[in-house]
This record gives structure tokens, C-alpha cells and sequence, in this order.
């Protein structure tokens, strides 16, 4: 299904919105300032009006009655603390949902399967659906979540997630992940796009254990029509359950992933309810950054951007960018690159890059990479692999730099199961170009970056469904 196709179906499912027409009941519905505070973390968690998640509230040990409604499903490790600041080396978010409504969010945890000693408490609460549109019949979400802090880095780690009562309690089966080190290379798994078939996101995330990254960044389009509850029920099921053993897992629980909405989430109560990602204030995780490694990247929805509405957010998004490179130029020093990864692809040769939003959004954004000479930009949209030579604005008519420390490196990796767009002509300005489906041997394309202490590498994938995925491309920046 074409993404212009896409807004001929409800308004409600796709136009640039915050408000609860994408994601509920209206935000006054829900419980005002509504704050948790993980014991033992440097930060709270407020939950954002603007989403409308509906019954907030903390853990409370009551007795679990309903086992069969109670049992946690999709664990996923994401990653909370302040838009700028949060570290992924001693903390970490568990999210889950339950079939049943209920208030208990426990986290077990320890560095041995037998010694599960530590026990955090979280918060709950229900993300309703759409009043009208897409996802108005489906059932609201009953969400869990856990913020632990005070672990070491590098370090892996057993846990469970559900709670109750003691001796009637439920708990999810133990599974387990790694903190980021704090010294020595990083490799991150990179895709985005998978809106149109989770057999072939499912096969992305086969490559992303095999090869153990240490963590994932995804961006953007996870799912078809981002207010259906049920859709990221299933794509996310993918990641969850190993294909080939149901009693084991593939990577959602056992990996981060720092994932951005797309076009398709449009920014929706759904997504934000079913991540949990850095960021506090009016529009929590909406933008926000963090170091991995040698890299500063900062991450940020690009919906509100790409239509200028409504003005507040955007405002704010931009000026979170533009203070965030600041600080972050400050400390290049230790911290050498800057990344930036949003979804809609700056300078791609696909179908939609002559669409207004996606012009709309390079022009507001190109400025500011040049301004802090940002190394990397990391896009989808175009369900393709394409890679810029290092550029300068104007956006319009960007200028090919001879160094990749004189310019910004711009690549779209948009092909971890949507249906393919094949590219048009190449332009001036591009070193790679790769199309799946058709007659290539390809159904996707994913990444691997490793960040060491003055190197980045990237090296691009064909996915192959036999398994042998060939070398698409590869580069290597340096600082």
C-alpha cells in the first residue's frame, strides 16, 4: 500500500496529530500529572497528557485472581531518564502488556538465573483507542512498566516482569539482556520499515541476535496504521518468540531498541504506549538523545516537523535539537560524533521525496546539521538502501564536501519489511543505491554500525530468505 493511498483513509488514522483522536479518550480524561519516581533513579516519569492514557497508577502488590489475564506478554527493554542524559550502560525500562487490567508492574533481577534478589516497583496504566477511525474497536491496552537504575555496565542480567500478591503472583518467563559497556567498540543493529510484513521484520531480528548487537535503533513505520493496538501486538510478537523454538526468545526483551515513530505511528498514543524511551515534560519522548559509545545520537519524531503543526511542538522540537548539538559539540572531545536519526529521508531518490512533508522537513532540519556538523543522519521512508556522499546545504541544491568531516552523511535504511520503492534516477550527490525485491535476490536491507573510540563503520545487508545476506554497501567515518 502506497503512503499516498494512506490519506485517502480516515483523518484521524494519518493527519500530523498529538491529541487523543490519535490515540483515545480526550487527554482530560486522564489522571492530571500523573508521576512515578523508580526508587533508586536520578528522574521521575510523568506521563504526557497529550497521549491520554487513561487509569495511571503505582504498583500495589494486590493478589492476582485472573492467571490467565495477568500473564505479561511482549517484554520489551527500552530505556528512560531525562531528554538528554540517560544511560543506557546502568539503567533500563521493562514494558509489557496483560489481557486483563490490573496494577501490578514488578520487575525481579539479578546477574544469576538463581538469584533473582532485586525487586523494582513501576506503574501501570491503559492506552485507550481511537474515539473514530482506524483502531476504534479494538481494546484499550493494559500497559506495565519498570524503570531500573544502579546496574553495571557491560553486564548481563536475568529477569522477570509481573507481580502480585506473594503466592498470588504472576511472572513472565526469565529472559535476559545486557547493559552497554562503558569502554570498547559498540555495534548497533539499524532498520526501519517493517509496516508491511512481520515474517520479514521477524527475519531482520534473526540477524540482529545472530549477531548479538548490543543494542537496536529502528526508524520509523513499525506498522501499518500506528492507532491499531493489535498491529503492534503482532509485529512485536515477531520479535518476541524465536521462530524456531516458541519456548525461546529472539530479541524484544533481550536487546534494547530506541525506536522513532514514522509517518504510519503519526505520532500516536499506541506507539508512545508501547516504548518506552527517554524524555519528560509536555512532549516526553517525542525527542530526545543519548551517548552510545563515541556517538551523541539524537532521536526525535519528525511528524509535527514535517507539517509545522502544530507550531508548539515543533518549536520545541527544534529548539531541543539545535540547545542538544550545542552541548554536544561542547564535548566532542570525548564524545566525537553526532548522529541524527528521524524517519523521513532528507535526501532520498525514492517515490516520496518530492513530497511536501519530506521537503518541509529537510528544510528545516539540513540547516541545523550543518550548524553543528553533525557526522551522520540515519533515515527510512524510502523502503530502500541509499547513501549520500558528505554534504553542506542548501537544502535545495546541497553542495558534495571532500571530507567526511566537512559535511553530513545521509543514509536511508527503510527495508525491514515493507514493500519495496524502487529508486529513481541517482543523483549527483550519491555513493550507494540499492533496491530489493524484483529481480534481486534481496527482501530487505538492515545494518550493523560499530562505534569505536575515533571510528564509525557501517556495513548495509541484503536480507536473503536462504540466509546468505550479501555486502551492500560499507563505509567508515573518522574523528
Amino acid at each position: 500500500m502506497s503512503r499516498g493511498l494512506l490519506f485517502l483513509l480516515p483523518l484521524v488514522a494519518c493527519s500530523p496529530s498529538n491529541a487523543a483522536t490519535d490515540g483515545g479518550a480526550d487527554a482530560g480524561d486522564a489522571a492530571a500529572a500523573f508521576t512515578y519516581a523508580p526508587s533508586g533513579c536520578p528522574y521521575t516519569v510523568t506521563l504526557p497528557q497529550l497521549r491520554g492514557y487513561l487509569s495511571p497508577a503505582l504498583d500495589d502488590a494486590s493478589p492476582i485472581t485472573n492467571v490467565a489475564g495477568a500473564t505479561p506478554a511482549r517484554v520489551r527493554v527500552g530505556l528512560g531518564g531525562p531528554s538528554t542524559g540517560a544511560d543506557a550502560t546502568t539503567s533500563a525500562a521493562f514494558t509489557w502488556d496483560t489481557p486483563a487490567q490490573l496494577n501490578a508492574a514488578q520487575v525481579r533481577i539479578g546477574t544469576s538465573p538463581t538469584a533473582l534478589t532485586t525487586v523494582q516497583k513501576g506503574y501501570v496504566w491503559v492506552t485507550p483507542p481511537p474515539t473514530i477511525g482506524l483502531g476504534d474497536t479494538e481494546a484499550g491496552a493494559n500497559m506495565h512498566e519498570v524503570h531500573v537504575c544502579g546496574l553495571t555496565p557491560g553486564t548481563t542480567y536475568t529477569y522477570q516482569v509481573g507481580g502480585g500478591a506473594p503466592g498470588q503472583d504472576v511472572w513472565s518467563a526469565a529472559q535476559t539482556f545486557t547493559t552497554l559497556p562503558s569502554t570498547g567498540s559498540i555495534t548497533i543493529g539499524v532498520s526501519g520499515d517493517a509496516r508491511d510484513s512481520a515474517t520479514i521484520f521477524q527475519l531482520v531480528q534473526e540477524r540482529m541476535r545472530d549477531a548479538a548487537v548490543s543494542m537496536q535503533i529502528f526508524s520509523g513505520d513499525l506498522i501499518l496504521f500506528g492507532a491499531e493496538e493489535s498491529l503492534f501486538q503482532a509485529w512485536l510478537t515477531a520479535a518476541w518468540t524465536d521462530p524456531q523454538n516458541a519456548s525461546s526468545f529472539l530479541t524484544l526483551g533481550q536487546e534494547l531498541i530506541l525506536p522513532v515513530a514514522g509517518n504510519h505511528e503519526d505520532s500516536s498514543a499506541q506507539f508512545y504506549g508501547n516504548f518506552a524511551l527517554p524524555g519528560d515534560g509536555p512532549y516526553a519522548e517525542s525527542f530526545f538523545s543519548v551517548d552510545i559509545g563515541s556517538a551523541h545520537i539524537v532521536m526525535f519524531d519528525d511528524q509535527q516537523i514535517a507539517y509545522d503543526t502544530p507550531a508548539d511542538e515543533t518549536a520545541a522540537a527544534l529548539a531541543f535539537i539545535d540547545t542538544d548539538l550545542t552541548a554536544a559539540e561542547q564535548n566532542r572531545a570525548k564524545v566525537p560524533f553526532l548522529l541524527a536519526v528521524h524517519h523521513r529521508s532528507e535526501f532520498g531518490n525514492g517515490a516520496d521525496s518530492g513530497d511536501p512533508d519530506v521537503i518541509e522537513a529537510r528544510n528545516a532540519l539540513n540547516p541545523l546539521w550543518d550548524k553543528h556538523h553533525v557526522d551522520l543522519v540515519i533515515n527510512g521512508h524510502e523502503h530502500d538502501y541509499e547513501r549520500t556522499q558528505p554534504m553542506t546545504g542548501p537544502p535545495a541544491a546541497p553542495v558534495v564536501q571532500t571530507s567526511t568531516t566537512s559535511g553530513t552523511t545521509y543514509v536511508i535504511c527503510g527495508g525491514a519489511g515493507a514493500n519495496a520503492d524502487p529508486p529513481q534516477s541517482p543523483a549527483s550527490y550519491d555513493v550507494s543505491q540499492m533496491s530489493y525485491g524484483g529481480t534481486t535476490p534481496y527482501i530487505g536491507v538492515y545494518a550493523f554500525m560499530t562505534l569505536a573510540a575515533h571510528t564509525l563503520t557501517w556495513t548495509a545487508y541484503g536480507l536473503e530468505a536462504s540466509g546468505t545476506d550479501a555486502t551492500v554497501d560499507t563505509f567508515t567515518l573518522t574523528r
